[in-house]
């Protein structure tokens, strides 16, 4: 059987979906899975044991359009899968599998085009994110963890960078995100690493892609704070997350990609995005501030605050202090 998860959303939104590639794989170990997605997300899913190629569609850039929409349509014709699942809830995603003839088209019922869909799911928003994507194979079962596999090449590039310092406690700091209303001040940020560099055994590093190299962060110049922004691959920042004893980070991918491993302890500071929409971190080693309240082990314990959504309130999410994030950080680390 050939199968293709078509999923063409932000890097977090595929990691996300590597317990989905797990469970296709465990319920079709016969199968051949094939992964279409962004480029820019192409590497976070390189070396996946589980899959046979990841197909790329660049749907804003080279691929955009009709002629890119027919162009990518003929590459999944000329492959004749059996079924496409597919976590994306938007028309285009669903159109390519249902005019390509794939005969088993497995998506959400509240997706653009879903009546394309052979079989409808439910998107159930009380669940976790991992949860939902699961109830496209009816999997309902026990935890399935994420996975991102970075190669001895990636790891060998972090630790060359670290071996070059001396510290006992590894903090990374993610401080951006493709979405500009989920970032906490950059001032706070610039104070809060500034607090815990005062403590030389501490090494920070600030990480992020090549547009979060632009932002004004003010570091100070201690020779415990590395600044890699711009600087690493997606599986090397991912070697990086996964050698860390604490990552801050806004609700963004690095607490999804963090997740995915054992050692780092992840806190997120969420403002727009609240937890309750179930993109919180996939771990029991972490901790969601938001209205400045934290959730112990927030797989298991719902929000119970006062506060409802609302941009104007949210904006700069402004009840968060460096204060409260830095003891949260410091009881992690003792």
């Amino acid at each position: 059987m050939k199968i293709l998860i078509i999923h063409t959303a932000f890097i977090g939104d595929i990691v996300l979906s590597t317990p989905l590639i797990q469970k296709t794989k465990d319920i079709y170990p016969n199968s051949e899975i094939d992964y279409l997605t962004l480029p820019a997300n192409k590497s976070i899913i390189n070396n996946n044991p589980n899959l046979r190629n990841i197909l790329t569609y660049d749907k804003k850039g080279e691929d955009k359009g009709i002629k890119g929409f027919l162009k990518i349509l003929k590459i999944i014709k000329e492959n004749k899968y059996d079924m496409a699942i597919i976590p994306h809830r938007f028309i285009r995603s669903i159109a390519l599998a249902r005019f390509a003839g794939i005969k088993k088209i497995i998506g959400f019922d509240v997706a653009t085009g879903s009546f394309l869909l052979t079989e409808k799911k439910h998107y159930d928003m009380s669940k976790h994110e991992v949860e939902r994507l699961l109830t496209l194979l009816d999997y309902e079962g026990e935890k399935v963890p994420l996975k991102i596999y970075p190669s001895e090449k990636d790891y060998l590039k972090i630790r060359n960078i670290l071996d070059s310092k001396k510290y006992d406690k590894l903090i990374t700091v993610a401080p951006g995100s493709q979405r500009p209303e989920k970032i906490w001040p950059l001032e706070k940020y610039g104070e809060l690493i500034k607090k815990i560099a005062e403590n030389k055994k501490n090494l920070v590093v600030t990480t992020g892609g090549k547009t979060e190299k632009k932002l004004p962060l003010k570091l100070e110049n201690f020779e415990n704070i590395v600044d890699l922004r711009g600087e690493l691959s997606l599986l090397e920042f991912s070697a990086l997350l996964s050698l860390s004893d604490i990552i801050v980070s806004n609700d963004s991918a690095p607490v999804h990609i963090g997740s995915a491993f054992e050692k780092p302890f992840i806190i997120g500071i969420f403002g727009p995005g609240k937890k309750s929409l179930g993109f919180f971190p996939w771990t029991e080693k972490s901790n969601v501030i938001e209205d400045n309240t934290f959730f112990e082990n927030n797989i298991l314990t719902e929000y119970k605050g006062t506060y409802s959504y609302s941009k104007d309130y949210f904006k700069g999410i402004p009840e968060i202090t460096v204060e409260r994030v830095y003891e949260e950080i410091m009881e992690r680390l003792e």
